[in-house]
């Protein structure tokens, strides 16, 4: 099982990728229209579990 340490490390990698890159087509913009609905859920899941603890 994965820890979360390993979930933020994963979350630096994106990051790093996404300081680095420059769309450059409508694929680009789809893509980085699945990346920010995929962030969406992962926030919101996150906020959940944090506002359980």
């Amino acid at each position: 099982m994965q820890s979360l340490k390993d979930a933020l490390a994963l979350l630096e990698q994106v990051e790093k990728i996404l300081n680095n890159y420059t769309p450059k087509s409508e694929e680009d913009r789809k893509l980085l229209n699945m990346l920010i609905s995929k962030n969406m859920k992962i926030e919101a899941e996150a906020y959940a579990k944090y506002i359980r603890v």
